[in-house]
């Protein structure tokens, strides 16, 4: 396997191929790792897979969680919402992470090393073929020299302007915004908290400022009209106007990263073609609203890492790759939509954009926020879309034909991800964690041991346990759909594969069959 690309989605399929025990190797053309804050935060969904690769706890550290978000309009009168456990009861990480791009690639190479890998740096992707058999490609070395390697696949992570995705002539679809954003990082002078975040927007300009560690601050906007003209922008440029554009008491210092970009609106016609794969910023490519990017470009790698996997050891077919792209590029072309719509109103210079945005929508966050922080329903809605925790392949077709009996209709389903259910002092999740198919029994042992003939014919990909009803595990029934007896098929990504309302060992035996051989 060659990975090309070490930014946060090229790094985490080499983690996830390393626990798995997939060879890899991974270019990168820079000389050395991001420095800077970048992709900024880290959504519950992506904290759940550090959990399962035991780098959870290390990110939160490194971290800051927002407790609150503060928005302003013309610098009056503040809107809060408070963001403190606003995703409790719904995952073990019901907060929003800010960690600093820079560490979580830290985090990821350091797994990486752990296992006994590393990143071959100053190395250039150059060109490649493929044929049915594997794909040759040429890179070009720290000392000029070039080198050929074969692999069985390609995993192009390397970023929106993809080598390789323009070389396949996949359409990478959607537009480019013409207004000119910045970003920085350095130390200010600020009227906020170490862990709060704000919003600020006037008529002439939109920012958002986010603390970061050791009394720093990450500050991002929309730059002034008459600069649009300049060839080149300094953070100068920006300091200057931008206490008085913003109406806010604040003073920028000299910033440690300073970047001038535009936002893009795109996703990849194909994320497969043969045997290369697109992932992460060379599939998609989002506005910064909502922190989608980073999140969803390591969560491409992590339904694709297992799947990979199966076939490269001979358990799957070949066309079991083709489902990558049947459940992910989807979420891509949704979140297209949806960040490019929230993308116009927070920053067009539009009038009519301008008037929704600095007195429609100071008026409804007026009567939504109360809302919010009262009704526990509406703020878990919200976290479960932002969070990503809400993402599910329920209309693919792994998820065809892979439910038996009857369940309540709030219990998890085929291709949604499996729950945060607490039993017996245990995190469900927390029974899923190995790389592998987990096969959840819900019964009485004696009950169940015809399963424990599956354990030892499919040892190697998938792990059994367990669970029989008792007043521990009650609630855990309930949440399941489960009366008496029953299972549930965990795919190793943490999505449910099966489910069933009684012990059917024919018919589970038959659905798992169809991801292998």
């Amino acid at each position: 396997m060659l990975i090309v690309g070490a930014g946060p989605s090229g790094l985490m399929m080499a983690c996830q191929l390393a626990r798995l025990g997939v060879s890899f190797r991974i270019i990168e053309k820079k000389e050395h790792p991001t420095t800077y804050s970048g992709a900024l935060i880290v959504q519950a969904r992506t904290l759940e897979i550090f959990d399962q690769m035991g780098i959870a706890e290390k990110a939160i550290q490194e971290g800051i969680e927002a407790h609150k978000i503060n928005i302003i309009f013309n610098g009056k009168n503040p809107l809060a919402l408070n963001l403190k456990d606003i995703g409790k009861g719904l995952t073990k990480f019901p907060n929003l992470l800010m960690l600093e791009q820079s560490k979580t690639e830290q985090l990821l190479i350091d797994f990486i090393h752990d296992y006994g890998f590393s990143i071959e740096r100053q190395t250039e992707f150059l060109r490649f073929s493929q044929d049915n058999d594997g794909v040759t490609s040429t890179v070009k070395l720290p000392d000029g020299r070039e080198e050929v390697i074969q692999s069985d696949y390609l995993i192009a992570a390397d970023g929106g302007q993809s080598l390789i995705r323009k070389r396949l002539n996949i359409p990478f679809l959607g537009k480019t915004h013409k207004l000119t954003l910045f970003v920085l990082d350095s130390e200010a002078t600020v009227d906020m908290q170490p862990n709060e975040i704000c919003f600020s927007f006037s008529e002439k300009a939109s920012t958002g400022i986010f603390p970061l560690k050791d009394e720093r601050w990450r500050i991002d906007g929309t730059i002034p009209n008459e600069l649009e003209v300049k060839n080149t922008i300094t953070f100068n440029d920006i300091e200057e106007t931008y206490s008085q554009r913003t109406h806010l008491n604040i003073k920028l210092q000299e910033p440690q990263w300073f970047s001038v970009f535009h936002a893009h609106q795109r996703y990849a016609e194909l994320y497969r073609q043969n045997r290369c794969f697109l992932v992460g910023d060379a599939a998609h490519a989002f506005s910064p609203i909502g922190a989608q990017g980073m999140n969803t470009g390591m969560q491409d790698v992590y339904n694709l890492a297992w799947k990979l996997s199966l076939v490269i050891n001979g358990k799957a077919k070949e066309s079991f790759l083709n489902t990558y792209n049947a459940e992910r590029q989807p979420i891509a072309k949704k979140l297209v939509l949806s960040t490019d719509r929230a993308f116009q109103i927070v920053s067009s210079n539009k009038f009519l954009a301008k008037r929704i945005r600095l007195n429609l929508v100071p008026f409804l966050l007026r009567v939504l926020f109360p809302i919010v922080e009262k009704r526990g329903y509406l703020s878990r809605y919200l976290f479960s879309g932002i969070s990503e925790i809400g993402v599910h392949y329920r209309k693919n077709a792994l998820s065809n034909k892979s439910s038996i009996g009857i369940f309540p209709f709030r219990s998890p389903k085929p291709g949604d991800r499996l729950p945060y259910i607490l039993f017996d002092g245990i995190n469900l999740q927390d029974k899923v964690k190995e790389a592998k198919f987990h096969l959840i029994i819900f019964a009485e042992d004696s009950s169940a041991g015809i399963y424990k003939v599956l354990a030892e014919k499919y040892k190697d990909i998938l792990s059994t346990e367990i669970i029989p009803l008792n007043a521990g595990t009650a609630n855990l029934y309930k949440s399941l759909g489960i009366k008496k007896d029953g299972c549930y098929l965990v795919r190793p990504d943490m999505y449910i594969a099966y489910r069933s309302n009684k012990l059917r060992i024919d018919h589970f035996e038959r659905f798992f069959n169809q991801y292998l051989q």
